[in-house]
């Protein structure tokens, strides 16, 4: 098998050199020193506009990748000591069908715009994006080898006008939202994007060829900075929040009031320190919870602004999960309680004390991070229920955490990273200590790389030393051309355990991967593009070194002309599998017949006020037991004007005669054969007042139910027999959420929040069959509530001097 793996892989890297990329060209334009800053109100008729070299000759991306675009677009680039100046006229010939439709900040809703990546450094390794809608709202991301990175913000004014020949879109961008180079003369890497949303038509400065991997690389050039003195870049921002709560168990609300401060300073040009202080992240949108039955923990997203901007640093050989700070305590279900002792409180969370990042670039391409946060003692209140004395219980001690990343930028648009991640619990004298690496080697003509990243893990407690693990994933690609693929092979040790500041849903396995991608770019018949995958998989056990799983797949995604988008998947486990962790105990065997598996999706254009998206799928076992599930969604969209929009997705899903894991006794382990059915419903809603102000309504109700009808024992073979099992594990889960938030950024860097989150969750032995008899009973269940008020200020040290002065 595996000789056929790397025969096969050779033979891929050999063939198609014909399809090998010439060196892209270039393009180049000069930015002009100015005196007196332009005022920045989307008109450019200011004089410091004047006699500055234009940008011209932009050339589509999308729909057809390298033809001359549908309108004219020239921009003008100036700078002076404290910003770099951007003037952009998109010329159109039909200005009154100028989409402009209102959207959050950092969100964009059925609008044209236009976006300037700035790479300081010049490496392609990042870059700074800065979005302007026509109805003028602000996007700020980050692009990287990795992708792009829409959570990253930065403080920077903006002004967009439509006029009678187009729109204009003008921008100030600071040089403390940028890292520059301590260089007298600077070259930067630029490029810039137009999007004109009638026709879906995407057009860049630079040409970006759709069969070479990547855009950053694929930038011009930005000359004529010289000679500049960036000031000292200090910001503060206090925030000060007020709540309103009120707990399922308890009749009477709760206030109090919160204060903090985040903190940014630059060391010099390239380096900051990103502080916070007395965190508060109250307002944070509710984790959309699930019924999970399996064996591994279920992923939440992050949604604290803190560990989502300018982070992607920190996700170096994938050791890095921040929702492990701030996270369950480690003894949150250990409390053992007396006779007549009962719980009275018992937090779900670690509270936060602070939390300090600094992340740069030195002047010869070595990315710096450093991420250090603690978390305070955690307590639940035991109460005795005859005497009424509470005592105070330890769930988590002090807890300290800590990560290093270095990333140096290699020739080719390459990279090599070491990361190194501690967490320590000094009191119960528990230590986690994972090291890793990750890199990224392309050739010159960006046609093939291997993409290689592992780690090594330690745990020191007062009962073991030294625990040691290791992983490994390791890519041989070509990645260019219409013709791509991909082998892998990836090692996981049985010891491996990031997890303590990680995400790791299992260890102990080996996997080899090969994929295979054709993809058509441009237009063809009545298609724009059509994106094929196929790929095909064999994993074992590490140790002992078993069989667990094979696995075929192939995938199809294409858009149409008029923009209908349509995916085909189809999936099977031709053999039977050895699943060696549904058993919940080390080298128990179950083992799953072979299976199949075919779904589609479809998604209508999104310019129109109605869209669509939908689903649909099925999933079979072959055994003799009828084993089989079914999936379905449905997406409707609406958009009536520029300032709302409704969003309703509902999903469900039915599975028959799923067998799983159940419980265990002794040596025996029980397994159960259900019937499963889970119904989501998500609403949002969102209207938006001005490119300052907007209202948003979410809520979701996810209903689960587990109906089993028969039991078992697993048996060593790894196969079932009939058990006398007869204890009641039928479940009927509820999650309920509402999230309705208020925002006003009435100035740059600087936000009001009102916000109401009700939160439900309740589960029993009870099925409810009819839906609106367990909607009615969940919303009349034991629920939380909190209203809060909340007020954040961007003071710039600058801004702050320039006043008094």
């Amino acid at each position: 098998m595996k000789k056929g793996f790397y025969f096969l892989i050779i033979f891929l890297i050999c063939v198609n050199a014909s399809a090998q990329e010439k060196n892209p060209i270039k393009k180049q334009i000069n930015a002009v020193n100015i005196t007196t800053p332009p005022k920045i109100d989307g008109i450019l008729n200011d004089k410091e506009w004047e006699n500055i070299p234009v940008a011209t000759d932009f050339i589509q991306f999308n729909p057809i990748n390298g033809a001359k675009p549908s309108q004219k677009t020239k921009v003008k680039i100036a700078y002076d000591n404290s910003a770099i100046y951007i003037g952009a006229f998109m010329y159109d010939t039909s200005p009154d069908s100028i989409n402009r439709g209102l959207s959050q900040r950092d969100d964009i809703n059925n609008t044209d715009w236009f976006l300037i990546y700035i790479d300081p450094y010049n490496d392609a390794k990042t870059s700074y994006g800065f979005l302007l809608t026509a109805s003028g709202v602000q996007v700020d991301l980050k692009a990287t080898t990795e992708g792009e990175d829409g959570n990253w913000d930065a403080v920077w004014k903006s002004s967009a006008k439509i006029n009678d020949k187009g729109w204009v879109a003008e921008l100030k961008i600071p040089y403390s939202a940028l890292r520059i180079p301590k260089k007298d003369i600077q070259t930067w890497g630029l490029n810039m994007f137009r999007y004109t949303n009638r026709n879906k038509e995407k057009i860049t400065w630079n040409f970006i060829d759709k069969k070479v991997s990547g855009f950053t690389n694929q930038q011009g050039e930005l000359l004529g900075i010289k000679n500049i003195e960036p000031p000292l870049r200090l910001s503060f921002t206090p925030y000060l929040s007020s709540y309103v709560e009120k707990q399922p168990d308890s009749d009477n609300f709760s206030y109090f009031i919160k204060g903090g401060l985040d903190l940014k300073y630059g060391f010099n040009e390239s380096f900051t320190l990103d502080m916070m202080l007395i965190p508060d992240f109250g307002q944070v949108q509710s984790d959309d919870q699930i019924l999970n039955l399996g064996p591994f923990e279920t992923y939440f997203s992050e949604k604290r602004s803190f560990f989502t901007e300018g982070t992607e640093l920190y996700e170096k050989a994938e050791i890095f999960y921040s929702k492990r700070i701030g996270s369950t305590p480690a003894k949150y279900d250990d409390v053992e309680l007396n006779d007549n002792e009962e719980i009275t409180d018992n937090p779900s969370q670690t509270q936060l004390i602070n939390a300090t990042k600094i992340t740069g670039k030195t002047k010869k391409g070595l990315s710096v991070g450093f991420l250090n946060a603690m978390t305070t003692n955690t307590f639940a209140t035991v109460k005795d229920t005859i005497t009424g004395n509470k005592q105070k219980i330890k769930t988590q001690p002090f807890t300290n955490y800590n990560l290093v990343v270095l990333d140096q930028s290699l020739k080719n648009n390459s990279y090599i990273s070491i990361i190194n991640t501690n967490m320590s619990r000094f009191e119960d004298n528990y230590t986690a200590n994972v090291t890793g690496t990750d890199f990224t080697l392309k050739n010159k003509k960006n046609t093939y790389a291997i993409i290689a990243k592992g780690a090594v893990s330690q745990i020191n407690t007062d009962t073991s030393s030294n625990d040691i693990g290791a992983y490994y994933d390791i890519d041989f690609s070509k990645i260019s051309g219409n013709f791509r693929a991909t082998y892998t092979q990836r090692l996981e040790t049985d010891t491996y355990n990031p997890n303590d500041m990680g995400f790791l849903r299992s260890n102990n396995e080996i996997t080899n991967r090969i994929i295979l991608r054709y993809n058509i770019y441009n237009p063809f018949w009545k298609v724009l593009n059509l994106y094929n995958y196929f790929s095909m998989s064999h994993s074992t056990l590490f140790s002992p070194r078993k069989y667990t799983s094979m696995y075929i797949g192939y995938n199809l995604n294409t858009t149409f002309k008029n923009y209908m988008s349509l995916g085909f998947n189809f999936n099977l486990h031709p053999i039977e599998r050895h699943d060696y962790f549904e058993a919940r105990v080390p080298n128990r065997l179950f083992i799953l017949p072979s299976s199949e598996n075919i779904s589609f999706w479809a998604s209508s254009d999104y310019r129109k006020k109605i869209a669509l998206n939908t689903y649909f799928g099925a999933y079979k076992i072959n055994s003799n037991d009828n084993e089989f599930s079914y999936w379905i969604g449905i997406s409707p969209r609406f958009r009536p004007n520029n300032k709302l929009l409704l969003n309703w997705d509902i999903d469900y899903d039915f599975t028959n005669n799923d067998k799983g894991y159940v419980d265990d006794s002794n040596d025996t382990i029980f397994f159960g054969r259900r019937d499963m059915q889970t119904i989501t419903n998500t609403l949002n809603l969102s209207y938006i007042f001005s490119n300052k102000q907007s209202l948003k309504f979410r809520v979701r109700h996810y209903w689960s139910k587990v109906n089993y009808n028969k039991f078992y024992e697993l048996q060593e073979d790894g196969y079932l027999r009939n058990s006398a099992y007869s204890e009641n594990n039928d479940i009927n889960y509820n999650a309920f959420n509402i999230d309705l938030v208020y925002k006003w950024n009435f100035a740059p860097g600087s936000e009001l929040s009102v916000v109401w989150k009700n939160s439900i969750y309740n589960d029993g032995e009870i099925i409810r069959k009819n839906y609106f008899d367990n909607l009615n009973n969940t919303i009349s269940s034991p629920q939380t509530n909190s209203f809060s008020f909340k007020v954040l200020y961007y003071l710039d040290y600058q801004n702050i001097k320039k006043k008094k002065a």
